[in-house]
């Protein structure tokens, strides 16, 4: 082969290398994409004895307070993540109302209570592995009804 074919099939391999190498990163393990949404929560029966700033291990009926959840009341929902990442919560209600994550096995992860009832509730928490994860959202002394905006980004 003469001089110059050789270095122009050089070229050519070596442009076809690089090429292929993103290609091949690219078949690798991708992150999955964020989860995002929203979810709405139903607390008829205000208790203003909830204390989400505790760490109880289990949980009460109702948030952790005295007074029992009512048959419609719904104030929790569930995430389900498969790796590492960052979830966050943005509550929006009407009143005192309070938030708080616990892991599958009932821990207490992070907590929201704002100073003042009008205060809107929100939580940003690490979270190091995947599993399945609780937002709860519990009405002190607010309007029955309160809504939060999620979104967990995998790192």
């Amino acid at each position: 082969m003469n001089r110059r074919a050789t270095v122009a099939t050089v070229a050519v391999l070596a442009v076809g290398a690089a090429g292929l190498a993103p290609a091949l990163a690219a078949t690798g393990k991708a992150k999955p994409k964020p989860l995002k949404g929203t979810w709405s929560y139903t607390d008829f029966t205000p208790d203003p004895t909830i204390t989400v700033m505790n760490s109880a291990k289990s949980l009460t009926p109702h948030c952790n307070g005295d007074v029992p959840a009512g048959p419609t009341d719904v104030t929790k929902h569930a995430i389900k993540v498969a790796g590492r990442g960052t979830l966050t919560v943005e509550g929006t209600n009407t009143g005192d109302w309070a938030m708080e994550v616990r892991d599958a096995k009932g821990n207490q992860l992070t907590a929201s209570d704002g100073g003042l009832p009008q205060d809107q509730e929100g939580v940003l928490l690490p979270l190091t592995k995947a599993g399945t994860y609780s937002v709860i959202f519990c009405n002190l002394t607010g309007a029955p009804t309160a809504s939060a905006k999620y979104t967990y980004v995998y790192r």
